[in-house]
This record gives C-alpha cells, sequence and structure tokens, in this order.
C-alpha cells in the first residue's frame, strides 16, 4: 500500500503535468493558428507485470489509449502520416506470465500492439535478480520460448532486456557488449528473425552502453526515463514514462498525452541542486536532520 509521502509526490507531479499539458495546448493552439506545422508525439509506456485482479483496470487503459491516441509498435517511424498526432506504443519489460495471461488477450483483442522486452537467461524461469520476496513480481515466472514464439505469431514484438538483467554501466564494457550480443542472437535464434529492439535494464545508460548498443546492432534502445522532447519519432534512443494499472485514471491520461515530458528537467534539477549542496557540508548536513 503506498504512503502518505508517495501519495502525496503522485499529486505534485499530476499537478505539474496539468499545468503543463495545459501550457503545451495552448502552444500547439497558437501553432496552429499562425500556420506552423506541429510535431506529433511519439508516448512509449513501460509496463511490467499485470495480476489477475488488474485485469479489469488495465482494460480500461487500453480504453482510454484508443480514444486519445494512436497505438503503434516500439519501432514506429512517422513516415508519411503527417504531424500532429499522438502516438503511444505499449511495451512490458521482463517478460512475465501474467503478461501473457491477463494482458495479451486484452491487447489482441482492442488491436493494440505490443513489444515485449525479456532477459534470456531466465526463459522459462523464476526473476532471481528480484532479491526483495516482497517485490510483487518476486514470485512471477517468466516467459519460455514456446512462449515467444507463440507470441510472434500473434504480432507481439519481442526485444531483448539483457542476458542477466544487470545494469550495464556498471559492467565493463567488454561484458556490457556480450549481454547485447548474446542476448540478440538468442532471440534471434528463436523468432527466426532479425531482433533490434532493446529496452535497458533498470534504464541504466550512458554514452558508452548507447555506442555498444549501435555497434551490437540494435536499431532502437529504450530507457525507464521520458525524454524531454519526444518530438524525434525516429531517433535511435527513445524515452518511457513508467505506467501500472494502478495509475489513476487521470494519472493514466496525462502520461499518454506526454504531459510527463517535463520530468527528466526535474530530475536534473534535482542532481544539480544536491550537487550545490555538496560544496557546503554545513547546509547537507541540515537538510538530512
Amino acid at each position: 500500500m503506498a504512503s502518505l509521502t508517495e501519495i502525496f509526490l503522485r499529486v505534485v507531479k499530476l499537478c505539474i503535468a496539468t499545468l503543463f499539458l495545459v501550457f503545451k495546448s495552448a502552444q500547439t493552439a497558437f501553432f496552429r493558428l499562425v500556420g506552423r506545422p506541429i510535431p506529433s508525439n511519439f508516448v512509449v509506456l513501460m509496463y511490467h507485470s499485470i495480476k489477475r485482479a488488474e485485469r479489469e483496470r488495465f482494460a480500461r487503459q487500453m480504453d482510454q489509449l484508443v480514444k486519445l491516441a494512436d497505438p503503434v509498435h516500439a519501432d514506429f517511424t512517422e513516415g508519411k502520416t503527417g504531424w500532429d498526432r499522438n502516438y503511444v506504443a505499449v511495451t512490458f519489460d521482463d517478460g512475465y506470465q501474467s503478461v501473457l495471461e491477463n494482458a495479451i488477450p486484452i491487447l489482441l483483442e482492442k488491436r493494440i500492439p505490443a513489444t515485449i522486452f525479456v532477459p534470456t537467461k531466465y526463459l522459462g524461469g523464476r526473476p532471481t535478480w528480484i532479491t526483495d520476496q516482497k517485490h510483487r513480481n518476486a514470485s512471477e515466472k517468466l516467459l519460455s520460448i514456446n512462449d515467444l514464439k507463440s507470441l510472434r505469431k500473434n504480432g507481439v514484438f519481442i526485444g531483448s532486456h539483457s542476458v542477466t538483467h544487470r545494469p550495464l554501466t556498471e559492467l565493463s564494457q567488454d561484458e556490457a557488449f556480450a549481454e547485447l550480443i548474446e542476448s540478440r542472437e538468442v532471440l534471434e535464434r528463436i523468432l527466426g528473425e532479425k531482433v533490434g529492439l532493446f529496452a535497458l535494464p533498470y534504464g541504466s545508460s550512458s554514452p558508452d552502453v548507447l555506442r555498444l548498443s549501435r555497434k551490437a546492432g540494435y536499431e532502437r534502445v529504450f530507457l525507464s526515463d521520458p525524454l524531454y522532447s519526444s518530438g524525434n519519432i525516429e531517433g535511435h534512443v527513445r524515452g518511457r514514462i513508467d505506467v501500472s494499472p494502478g495509475d489513476w485514471s487521470l494519472e493514466f491520461r496525462l502520461k499518454i498525452r506526454d504531459a510527463y515530458q517535463w520530468l527528466p528537467l526535474a530530475i536534473a534539477a534535482k542532481s544539480r541542486v544536491i550537487d550545490l549542496l555538496r560544496k557546503f557540508p554545513f547546509v547537507m548536513a541540515r537538510t538530512q536532520e
């Protein structure tokens, strides 16, 4: 159950997102008035597990998505479809069995594309990288090889989530590159097709990791946080917004409208403030009392 602090922070983020969307809508209206082109949005949602008790809430979220956006695959490029659209891709990290059981039937019914990112070492096994047994996904089982083949036949995209689900920035460059290459090659043998999508475990990224991902043959790499600008739909690196069936209706609506695009700026500002406070140990000590 969420603490009061967590609820308060969600409310604050929701209020900022609402103001951001109002500003963005006014800006769009002005651009339209003066005949200026309006770039499309491309929002990528990041789910993990979908429990049986969450099916109905997940289905309502997908109904909302279809009404407010154009659902697309995670490898989407706009091409000649025109600007001023709101594209949304649905992705799932880790490849939990509960996604196959509780989310995929809803997505197939509503014809919403989906992409699942899997760590290849754990296919058909348990997420042993989760050490806290109270974690909501500690008892989950991961998709099997046959599950992946079946999903792909039904139009679901499969992407890599590394081999061992370790943060790539904490590995040597040789180790990180091996994770990128091996996971892709394993999935390509299973699926019999090229695998060009990669989701960074924990969103752990650096210029070196992104360079290695290109070298390893990935066409698009996904973070775990939004990027401030979502207008470059054909970019190699895509931000994502964390979502769950437990999101409030307005919260989810704002997320698919790209109203949380400001989050990276807030994270960067917080880091700068902390770095500044560290230069003044007395102030830093007082803030932690």
